[in-house]
């Protein structure tokens, strides 16, 4: 439900706590591994690696057949898909139960209007990290085409590379994040003297 002001559409209550350039972003991202995925498969040789070491070199091949490819897309597509949908839909409702933040049990009794900043922080910061998760999936496809057709490239070093710092900024980011929010929530407590 939609409400009008003015002559502009306003969105839903829930959609408000959306960070929505990082939703947008994301299904864009998602439309375009898709896409890359289905030209990659066409343009894939007869056998392609499906496992790699730590330093980028193949350790196991498949012949070319559907079966493996859609099993590495639907596991990039389920993990993206369920990331999203919390973000879409579970972190927009400040009463869900389901919420997991800092101080969950008191953070729950701070007034509706009190939750919004540390709600969308969370949504922004979900979408950030689906955002790497995408990227992530978008260099394992390059790291798979690439090392069937062009192992030893310069595009397979880059691929490498951006692939490990998108893991580890997947796996840091979090860190700081988490202290950020456990502040914000914990400062919102304070003010309101829950806590």
């Amino acid at each position: 439900m939609n409400r009008r002001i003015e002559g502009t559409l306003l969105p839903h209550p829930a959609m408000q706590l959306v960070h929505i350039p990082t939703f947008r972003l994301n299904s864009v991202l998602f439309g375009l591994l898709v896409t890359l995925s289905v030209v990659l498969w066409t343009l894939m040789p007869e056998r392609y690696p499906v496992r790699f070491d730590l330093s980028g070199n193949p350790t196991a091949w498949e012949d070319r057949g559907i079966g493996m490819w859609i099993l590495i897309n639907a596991l990039f597509i389920i993990s993206f898909g369920k990331a999203h949908l919390f973000q879409r839909y579970l972190m927009s409702d400040p009463a869900s139960e389901l919420l997991n933040v800092p101080y969950k049990k008191h953070f729950r009794k701070l007034p509706t209007e009190r939750k919004v900043r540390v709600l969308i922080r969370a949504n922004r910061f979900l979408g950030l990290m689906n955002t790497g998760v995408l990227l992530i999936f978008i260099c394992v496809l390059f790291m798979i085409f690439l090392g069937a057709t062009r192992p030893d490239s310069l595009a397979t070093v880059v691929t490498r590379h951006a692939l490990n710092v998108t893991i580890v900024a997947v796996l840091v980011a979090p860190i700081f994040e988490v202290v950020a929010i456990r502040r914000m929530v914990r400062r919102k407590l304070e003010e309101e003297g829950i806590l």
